[in-house]
């Protein structure tokens, strides 16, 4: 989602996760929850790559002795892994002669997730107690038609399709906290992950019973490039570099090469003549893999739906079109969202940490999503950064600076992408999101919707309910003059044109559906909560399905031939959400090592090729 649901660390990262991990045993029999310490094994060398979100640890299958997979992870981000996990953190200097700094900070895609199914539950209970993640306790409230319900009132989220991924009435909300290793924060997820990962070194043994020696290769199994794009992925007939023998889409054998740039020509928000300029300096797209090894790939991954977009789009991975396409339908359409990033001179004296907008006659407007701005409503998720576990400030307590992302609904969000489309009408050129409009349009527009909910009676409910009280009610209490409210002194903004995916009942005759630029968008709403497989495209389980080739049977889309897989939230047949992407990624994985597993040949190959393709430092 971005919110609840960031595919970002689900989708690809647990994609990723599995077979970073394959060269590893299962030996958690007496350790359900996947806690105990794996087996190294040692390896023979087959490669494969995932796109998209980092991988977590812990595979639930294991490959033969004798076998490794080694993973190379490609993400496109500015700042670091994690895609919608995003958290950002500015430091400013607040007193130039003593050095003093003011460090903000919030969580501007996901805001937490939920663990509701048993497949993901013992997940979480295991980043749990490797310290990364953490539940996320606060005074939570919902607005709900004029009255603002409490953490336990009827107003949380799982009716009526209103409510914020269960906010506050369904927890338990689990968020990124990795004190122990840099702070907490979102994207502290998958950079923990990702550190757990490439921490399982290979170890040299002494010798086999077979009489060889030193049989370990010794490069990481997982390797991580940032900044990178992905801009065409090839199917190559042998392994070799012979560029002849490239095609997009070949049939049985064979092997994947990556091109593409990093850097500048590589960022979704370079304007698009940096981006050719930058990119022709650099000589144009690249070979991508590790330099001193083997860069082509038995299997790709993909975790992002908009590499499936045509090469018009930044984050097009020229994916062979008729798996292209089956990533469009099965993703239908998508959710927008906008997030503003706000910090105030002084802490807000608001009785609440984070509080959820009802989609009816909320905060900024009607709701209506259509085009008369001043009718959309603007508002569906507040929070506040301080009260999330790894966010609360330094020794002395919490920051000065009272930090809150603010999330927009989806039809505000649309109507922003009607006015601004991703793609110019005369050009067909990619149109990134640039920090003036951002910062001018709407970063202040949700601002002052913000605002307006804290100093109306009509925004935040009637304003006669007390603080406190047991039977379910919370005071929407705040009613001070304009000038009461401290002043702001920091606003950011960013888009999300690709939140979530839209709800799987919903198809091309939604009423709420619109395409924007060739991209089909959804704002109809349905409950975010508790995670569930839903009804509807894509959305029946797998057990459920006596044709595994189906698309519908499985939460990932997989071309067996070609080892060409696509995971992630978009793809799921869950509820739009982290767990969902999550559940994607797990079962995308289990899926590859399955067939890995009974492709004899695969191992037969792996094992004569292995000295041959032996990665050096």
């Amino acid at each position: 989602s971005v919110l609840s649901s960031a595919a970002a660390v689900g989708a690809g990262a647990v994609a990723g996760r599995r077979a970073g991990s394959a060269g590893t045993r299962d030996d958690d029999d007496d350790d359900d929850d996947g806690s105990s310490a794996p087996e190294v094994v040692e390896p023979a060398t087959k490669t494969w790559t995932a796109e998209g979100s980092p991988p977590p640890p812990a595979p639930p299958l294991s490959l033969p002795p004798g076998v490794r997979i080694r993973v190379d992870l490609y993400d496109q981000g500015r700042r670091g892994v994690g895609g919608r996990s995003s958290h950002r953190r500015v430091v400013e200097k607040v007193d130039e002669g003593g050095g003093s700094e003011e460090v903000m900070a919030w969580d501007h895609g996901c805001q937490f997730f939920r663990a509701d199914t048993d497949r993901f539950k013992p997940v979480v209970s295991n980043w749990m107690k490797h310290g990364f993640v953490k539940e996320w306790k606060g005074r939570f409230v919902h607005r709900n038609a004029g009255r603002t319900g409490a953490e336990g009132s009827n107003g949380g989220g799982g009716g009526g399709g209103g409510g914020f991924f269960g906010m506050p009435s369904m927890p338990p909300f689990y968020v990124g906290a990795d004190e122990e290793h840099g702070g907490g924060g979102m994207q502290s997820i998958p950079r923990r992950l990702l550190e757990l990962c490439a921490a399982r070194k290979e170890r040299n043994g002494d010798g086999d019973d077979d009489g060889t020696e030193e049989t370990i290769l010794s490069d990481p199994i997982l390797e991580v490039f940032t900044g990178t794009r992905v801009s065409r992925i090839e199917r190559r007939a042998d392994g070799g570099d012979d560029g002849d023998a490239a095609h997009s889409a070949g049939g049985m054998g064979g092997k994947w090469s990556l091109f593409g740039t990093s850097g500048t020509a590589a960022y979704h928000d370079t304007p698009e003549h940096a981006a050719e300029s930058a990119l022709a300096e650099s000589g144009g797209d690249v070979r991508l893999g590790r330099r001193d090894c083997d860069r082509d790939y038995d299997a790709v991954v993909l975790t992002d739906a908009s590499s499936s977009f045509g090469t018009w789009h930044r984050a097009s991975a020229g994916v062979p079109e008729d798996f292209a396409s089956r990533v469009r339908e099965r993703v239908g359409a998508r959710v927008p969202l906008f997030s503003a990033m706000v910090a105030f001179e002084g802490r807000l004296d608001v009785p609440f940490d984070a509080i959820s907008f009802d989609d009816g006659g909320g905060i900024g407007g009607s709701g209506s999503g259509d085009d008369d701005d001043d009718d959309i409503t603007k508002l569906w998720f507040a929070a506040r950064s301080s009260s999330k576990p790894g966010m609360r400030g330094d020794d002395e307590g919490m920051p000065s600076r009272d930090c809150w992302t603010l999330v927009s609904t989806p039809e505000y969000a649309l109507s922003k992408i009607r006015e601004t489309p991703m793609r110019d009408a005369s050009t067909g050129e990619f149109v990134p999101q640039s920090a003036d409009y951002l910062t001018s349009v709407p970063g202040p527009e949700l601002e002052r919707a913000f605002r307006e909910a804290l100093l109306t009676r009509s925004g935040m409910g009637d304003g006669d309910d007390v603080p406190g009280r047991t039977d379910g009610t919370m005071a929407a209490a705040v009613d001070p003059a304009p000038s009461a409210l401290p002043e702001t002194v920091y606003l950011d903004a960013q888009r999300w044109g690709s939140a979530m995916p839209c709800h799987r009942h919903l198809d091309e005759r939604s009423g709420t559906r619109r395409t924007v630029s060739g991209v089909p968008y959804d704002t109809g709403r349905a409950p975010l909560a508790p995670t569930r497989m839903e009804e509807g495209r894509g959305g029946a389980a797998r057990s459920e399905k006596d044709d595994d080739d189906d698309d519908d049977a499985t939460n990932f889309l997989a071309d067996d031939d070609r080892m060409l897989f696509q995971a992630g939230d978009m793809v799921s047949g869950y509820t739009p959400g982290f767990e969902g992407a999550a559940i994607s990624g797990m079962d995308a994985a289990e899926h590859i090592l399955r067939l890995l597993r009974r492709d004899e040949s695969f191992f037969m190959s792996g094992g004569n090729q292995a000295n041959e393709t032996r990665c050096k430092r």
